[in-house]
């Protein structure tokens, strides 16, 4: 797919950018002078916020796929019971007539404070939108790391139709931070449809961002990277009813290496039947970087909608791949399969056919799993012939919190008839406060 009408989409999104803001220009101008002239203290002021919006009146607020809290926040699957709609309130930290630090929460009753609080009432959403997207240049600078994902919550909350022309604004003006236009380019997927697609597209193709080798590391291998063409590809995966579907399959085709990886990533969060057609083409193209095709796997199975198929797809080719990173990214990724999976990992700990290096990747992974019985585990410590695997298995063992796993590392540590084996459980056991293995070192001190 090729995108040819940014030119388009960005003179009509300016158009509406333009009418809102000579629209809203004098309550812009009156509630900056409101703020402006309050003494020094806490200004409140609150509003009506999107539909959809909700919180518990302290630090959660919801919107969408969004969860942010006071100290991070989430884009995916969620689930807060005590979100609960509500007016979007404001709280302003003001002093010598400016602004210097913006609290968000959404219903609940004002907290109480022992600082000077000026109440503004109830203002307008548009006031709201273009008040706060005004202040952002002051503010961005005053905001903490934690407050990083949270100050543009009062500009995009407001239910006003100016959010989105004032967002590719935002995002496209290199005088501000990197973190406020990463920000912008978020809620772009947050709040837009398949109208915006071409301008995030820009953005992930490095129109309009730094330079590609200062945003997407060509050999950077951890997902999610957070530059400006990756957060794009973040929000492409965002937009409503799988908007942005195609042109990430775009960019995983035609893409730099970076962006490939990045877009594979990103397909595999959206649980589209359509994104995991695509993974399944880059996996199975011999003439991909390994890299990619693994990164491919790895999204397939670490996607809040991965359906059991796409695991069973998995464990179908993983015996004729010849790549170790391919094949360690689908073992990985059976840690991760929510209806089985553990069988199978044991089933590869045992296969000879496979190098022992993959055998006790699988172990590994399957003892990773809660859904593994220790007595599985334990079952294979007794029947391995390889002193590393059963140096691996005692490892996994020590992973786990079960009483069954310490009793058979307690079992190993006392009775195995290897002289190794029993001082390695004896090391794993010595990081574990449990008074029976205090007992067991005590004895062997005084013999």
């Amino acid at each position: 797919m090729r995108f040819s009408s940014i030119g388009t989409t960005v003179a009509i999104v300016f158009a509406t950018l333009s009418s809102a803001i000579s629209s809203t220009s004098f309550a812009q101008t009156t509630l900056a002078q409101r703020v402006s002239s309050v003494p020094d203290g806490v200004v409140r002021v609150q509003f009506a916020g999107r539909s959809g919006t909700c919180g518990d009146g302290k630090d959660m607020i919801g919107y969408r796929n969004a969860l942010f809290m006071d100290s991070f926040q989430s884009i995916g699957k969620w689930n807060a019971p005590d979100c609960r709609p509500g007016p979007v309130r404001v709280a302003l930290t003001v002093a010598n007539g400016k602004a210097t630090k913006v609290k968000t929460s959404v219903g609940g009753d004002w907290p109480r404070t022992s600082e000077r609080v000026t109440d503004l009432g109830t203002i307008t959403s548009s006031e709201a939108a273009t008040y706060f997207f005004g202040l952002i240049p002051q503010i961005e600078r005053f905001s903490s790391g934690r407050d990083k994902s949270r100050f543009l919550l009062p500009a995009v909350l407001a239910d006003d139709p100016i959010a989105l022309p004032r967002l590719i604004s935002l995002a496209r003006d290199d005088a501000r931070l990197q973190e406020t236009r990463r920000q912008a380019i978020q809620w772009i997927g947050l709040l837009g449809d398949a109208r915006v697609v071409p301008v995030l597209v820009e953005f992930a193709r490095g129109g309009g961002a730094a330079p590609a080798g200062e945003d997407i590391n060509e050999d950077d291998e951890a997902p999610g990277k957070k530059g400006l063409a990756t957060t794009a590809m973040a929000a492409l995966s965002t937009l409503a009813d799988g908007a942005g579907v195609p042109a990430l399959i775009d960019l995983s085709r035609t893409g730099t290496s970076g962006t490939k990886g990045a877009a594979v990533f990103w397909l595999g969060q959206t649980g589209d039947p359509r994104a995991f057609a695509a993974l399944h083409t880059v996996i199975e193209n011999g003439r991909e970087d390994e890299r990619i095709r693994a990164q491919a796997i790895f999204s397939m199975s670490h996607g809040d909608q991965t359906p059991d198929a796409e695991f069973a797809y998995l464990r179908t080719i993983f015996s004729r791949l010849t790549s170790r990173k391919m094949k360690d990214a689908i073992l990985m990724g059976m840690g991760e399969d929510k209806s089985g999976g553990s069988t199978w990992l044991i089933e590869r700990a045992r296969d000879t056919g496979e190098s022992l290096e993959t055998r006790k990747t699988a172990l590994f992974w399957a003892g990773q799993k809660q859904s593994t019985p220790t007595k599985d585990l334990a079952a294979f410590y007794r029947s391995a012939e390889e002193s590393s695997l059963r140096e691996q298995a005692i490892f996994v063992l020590s992973e786990r919190k079960d009483e069954a796993a310490l009793d058979e590392l307690l079992r190993i540590a006392r009775d195995d008839s290897d002289k190794r084996m029993r001082a390695r459980a004896l090391f794993w056991l010595g990081q574990k406060d449990d008074p029976r293995v205090a007992k067991l070192i005590s004895d062997r001190v005084s013999r």
